[in-house]
């Protein structure tokens, strides 16, 4: 009976990942993923001050000028002089309120033409991943190898496929979360997931030692 039960439940897990899956991928050819300020299209304001400057003061009058707090501000140069703003899109009144409240704030004289606006394209997914992708083919097929060899007893074919599916099932789930929710990919999303692939390997490989001590006390009697 709580065969049955256990059956039954993970009959119902199965259907509602593969439903995720298949909402993600949807998601994901029509609405395409949401990407971090980093890695889309935007506009990069470099600023020389020419004085040292606070982050945040830079930031807040960033925020207040672009109407957003998606912003990122980063420094050019070693002296603290020169910054960089980077926002998803900037007109001519914008970069002209930008120039005028540095000044305020900086007591400076500079004009837009001060500034240097530099259009950064979208970061494609795949060229995203290139940095990861031959460390991860490489680990994979290691740990693939390890685990045909030491659970070979549970069956080599029945080993490998686990070892290589549930990962990608549970790269595919995490991907289509993202896709669905609308998290932006961004420098801690790709990591996570990496996170997760392993994590995934870690639960396989404590359940195909349980099955292969139980095999082992089977087998002994």
């Amino acid at each position: 009976m709580e065969g049955k039960k256990t059956n039954k439940k993970k009959k119902i897990l199965y259907i509602l990942i593969a439903i995720i899956i298949i909402a993600g991928i949807i998601v994901g050819c029509t609405a395409k993923f949401k990407f971090s300020l980093a890695y889309d299209d935007s506009n990069r304001i470099e600023v020389y001050i020419g004085k040292d400057y606070n982050k945040d003061d830079i930031k807040a009058i960033a925020e207040e000028v672009f109407g957003t707090d998606d912003v990122l501000i980063q420094k050019i140069e070693f002296f603290n002089d020169s910054v960089a703003v980077t926002v998803r899109s900037s007109n001519d009144d914008q970069l002209n309120n930008l120039v005028t409240k540095i000044n305020e704030k900086y007591e400076q004289s500079l004009t837009k033409d001060d500034l240097t606006v530099v259009q950064i394209p979208h970061y494609r997914g795949r060229d995203i991943m290139a940095n990861y992708m031959w460390p991860i083919a490489i680990s994979a097929i290691l740990i693939v190898v390890y685990c045909a060899i030491r659970f070979r007893k549970l069956g080599v074919i029945k080993v490998v496929l686990k070892t290589i599916i549930w990962p990608l099932v549970i790269e595919a789930l995490y991907l289509s979360v993202l896709a669905i929710v609308r998290i932006p990919i961004s420098y801690y999303t790709l990591p996570l997931g990496i996170v997760l692939a392993v994590l995934t390997l870690i639960v396989i490989t404590y359940k195909n030692e349980k099955e292969l001590v139980e095999y082992k006390r089977a087998n002994k009697r």
